[in-house]
């Protein structure tokens, strides 16, 4: 104790808010432990019982909100739906614009000659980049307290992963069958297995590196090699999607599965 107290004018100026920001904080630190100079303030009674019961009920009867609402509804634990639910800020950015983006895509399919050349390369990176802003240090505000409860690691990053998948695989889904071209079932999930490879890719490429630069390094190489591919003149880029490519993109999928499967199970 320093045996330093409030005068009844510093104690008049802090209630009434003209006291400067670096002498408020000194006060207030000062309150906590004097007893005597609390008594100094006045004190709404009202005011702080009011405070208190709605401090006590935003700590001890947190109420659901909507996507968490949904998320039990269709059979989640409550732990997971609240997971889910806590997914960062980002991720409805990345929402919105993932909307934006399919919506201009197909104004293109529909408007421009060669307009669908801009969903197929668009569409495989879509999921890719709500991964990247799913989980990590530097896109969720509430990383460093969510690495050390007991759900995080492995198993907090699959979930993050799958809350941005399914929304994104309906959205490019329900964009693909608004194409042009689509005639069939397979003409709206051509781009499905490219896509699930480079996010499997990313996953995997994050053990060693930050989840979003791993998705960074995956996109750029998609949006190059299918650029090359254009440029060259030889293979038009819809063969990276064409039925006998599939088989190639679902053994790529199997064996990074396998890969991420492994690194799991001695993590």
């Amino acid at each position: 104790m320093s045996g330093w107290h409030l005068t009844p004018a510093q104690a008049h100026d802090y209630a009434a808010r003209r006291s400067d920001e670096i002498t408020a904080m000194s006060v207030e630190a000062h309150l906590m432990h004097c007893a005597p100079c609390r008594s100094l303030l006045p004190a709404d009674e009202s005011w702080l019982a009011d405070s208190w019961a709605s401090l006590r009920d935003v700590v001890d009867r947190p109420r659901r909100g909507p996507v968490e609402t949904l998320l039990a509804s269709v059979g989640l634990r409550a732990e997971t739906a609240k997971l889910l639910a806590a997914t960062p800020r980002l991720y409805q950015a990345w929402l919105v614009s993932t909307v934006v983006v399919l919506g201009a895509a197909l104004l293109a399919a529909h408007l421009l000659p060669r307009g669908s050349l801009m969903f197929f390369f668009l569409a495989p990176v879509v999921p890719l980049v709500g991964v990247a802003l799913a989980y990590g240090r530097g896109v969720d505000p509430a990383h460093t307290l969510a690495s050390v409860t007991p759900m995080a690691g492995q198993r907090l990053l699959f979930l993050r992963t799958c809350a941005v998948l399914v929304p994104a695989l309906l959205l490019c889904t329900g964009a693909a069958l608004m194409l042009p071209h689509t005639t069939t079932a397979w003409d709206a999930v051509f781009w499905l297995l490219p896509s699930l490879t480079l996010v499997a890719g990313s996953l995997l490429l994050g053990h060693w590196i930050h989840l979003s630069a791993a998705s960074g390094i995956v996109g750029v190489l998609w949006l190059a090699v299918l650029g090359l591919v254009s440029l060259s003149g030889q293979t038009v880029p819809v063969g990276v999607f064409a039925p006998q490519a599939q088989a190639c993109w679902g053994a790529a999928l199997a064996a990074l599965v396998g890969l991420l499967l492994l690194r799991v199970r001695m993590a």
